[in-house]
């Protein structure tokens, strides 16, 4: 597909309005606090924010619904509308993005779409940046924070960070990001976190290598449609926004 230039794309932002009528455009969180690159990192992705906008601003049902955000895990998720099979299912997950990277972009990425539903993976590339546990999930809550404060009714499911070979010699600071979410998602009843590690394994705890893509870090589409989808699926049923969805044995916290 061809790729706008960056000055078209910033034209297209001017004119195109939001999908969601009324709603207000925000401004980029870029240079506040909230969203500042930790030392040495960088804010990058800027145009490829900017092309899912302009695409959802011209399509009325990307707003209210199921969004997925966060990085290229979800990105490359390409059947999730039909996996998850609810209907309209919007996905703005974008390049490797990083915490910081969400945080700067989900004013007119997310929030701009009045979404019901957030579902979010996002800080397995912080960890490849060398970011410690406790700011990937601190970076997290803010996220989670300013999406319930624009949008009192959302829900937010929080998908685990994966244990991917790639990460083998990380997994200490991947396990303490996942565990440290959890109990952030605990403090408040809109918030699911759920735990794909264990359908990513086998028995003996080891990744399941048959779900996984030649880098050792993304997944194949059986990984999706056995795993990741019928954990949201549930997650998005215990939220009560379709308990028939509901997938018996599959692994959330809430």
């Amino acid at each position: 597909m061809m790729r706008l230039p960056i000055f078209l794309l910033q034209i297209l932002l001017a004119i195109v309005p939001v999908g969601c009528g009324s709603a207000p455009l925000r401004e980029s969180r870029i240079g506040s606090e909230e969203a500042r690159p930790p030392a040495g990192q960088t804010l990058r992705f800027e145009a490829d924010v900017d092309r899912l906008i302009v695409r959802s601003r011209e399509d009325p049902s990307a707003c209210g619904g199921v969004m997925l955000v966060g990085s290229s895990i979800f990105r490359l998720w390409k059947s999730a509308e039909a996996d998850l099979g609810r209907g309209r299912t919007v996905n703005h997950a974008f390049g490797g993005s990083r915490t910081w990277e969400l945080v700067a972009s989900m004013d007119r990425l997310v929030i701009d779409f009045r979404p019901s539903v957030v579902v979010c993976y996002c800080g397995s590339n912080d960890i490849n940046a060398g970011q410690p546990a406790v700011e990937v999930a601190a970076r997290i809550h803010v996220f989670m924070k300013s999406l319930e404060a624009a949008l009192p009714e959302i829900e937010i499911v929080y998908v685990s960070i994966n244990r991917a070979p790639q990460k083998r010699d990380r997994w200490d600071v991947v396990d303490e990001a996942n565990r440290l979410i959890t109990k952030i998602c605990e403090a408040r009843p809109n918030r699911i976190f759920v735990d794909v590690n264990r359908g990513l394994q086998d028995e003996s705890g080891d990744p399941r290598l048959d779900y996984y893509l030649d880098d050792g870090l993304h997944f194949n589409s059986t990984a999706y449609l056995e795993v990741f989808a019928p954990a949201v699926r549930t997650a998005i049923g215990k939220a009560g926004h379709d308990a028939a969805w509901t997938v018996p044995g599959q692994v959330f916290e809430r």
